[in-house]
């Protein structure tokens, strides 16, 4: 079975789930959820590498009735949209791309998906929203555990560390030599590869000045 048969019979069995965040939020802004397609040739890479954000800005939405065809839908979406290889979206697909390079990979050939599948008026859920939300969180398991990432990076800062530890139980925030740990660190679970990071979102790292500090890390990681 390939990747993506995989992951739309996994999408397939939660359609309940998202059946109850379309009919909680009937009427309201709500764009999602983010599905994965990845491209054949992410399997290919030297380091296949796995991109976690926080939430969109926008995407597509599902009809008032929840399919399989929906979920079909949602995933060609994101075969469309190719991780950003037309998207003009600097630092956000800028530095993924930067981080594709060192690791010897083919440009958009990461797989991507975000802590959230939903988004509220193209931005950050609220409270009450982003407990609904979270309910698909745990997707991720499934996902990474399909698609055999060799690297993962999480561009979803601190802030986002409870929403990982309701994920993945019991895992550890590991320090990395010259980094805070709220900046830049590793992560430690069965569920992740030994090479699986937690930093902040590229624009953070960008306007911080250490964008290259932790490009430069992961590049000599995958060296040893």
């Amino acid at each position: 079975m390939s990747i993506k048969d995989e992951l739309l019979k996994v999408y397939c069995n939660r359609i309940s789930d998202f059946q109850n965040i379309q009919d909680v939020c009937k009427g309201e802004q709500i764009a999602g959820a983010l599905l994965m397609s990845p491209s054949e040739n992410y399997a290919k890479q030297p380091f296949p590498f796995f991109v976690i954000g926080q939430e969109t800005n926008g995407w597509e939405i599902f009809s008032d009735v929840v399919t399989e065809e929906e979920c079909a839908g949602m995933m060609s979406a994101y075969e469309e949209f190719n991780v950003g290889e037309n998207y003009y979206a600097p630092p956000f697909w800028n530095v993924i791309r930067k981080i594709e390079t060192v690791l010897g990979n083919e440009p958009c050939s990461c797989a991507w998906t975000n802590i959230s599948k939903y988004d509220q008026n193209c931005e950050r859920p609220d409270a009450e929203h982003e407990k609904l939300f979270s309910t698909v969180d745990n997707l991720l398991i499934d996902e990474i555990k399909i698609t055999k990432p060799k690297v993962c990076l999480f561009l979803t800062s601190h802030y986002f560390d409870y929403r990982i530890e309701n994920i993945f139980e019991q895992i550890e925030f590991i320090d990395i030599s010259g980094f805070d740990i709220n900046t830049f660190c590793q992560l430690k679970h069965p569920n992740l590869p030994t090479l699986t990071y937690r930093t902040y979102h590229p624009r953070y790292l960008r306007m911080s000045g250490i964008e290259e500090s932790v490009i430069d890390f992961i590049s000599e990681q995958t060296k040893k």
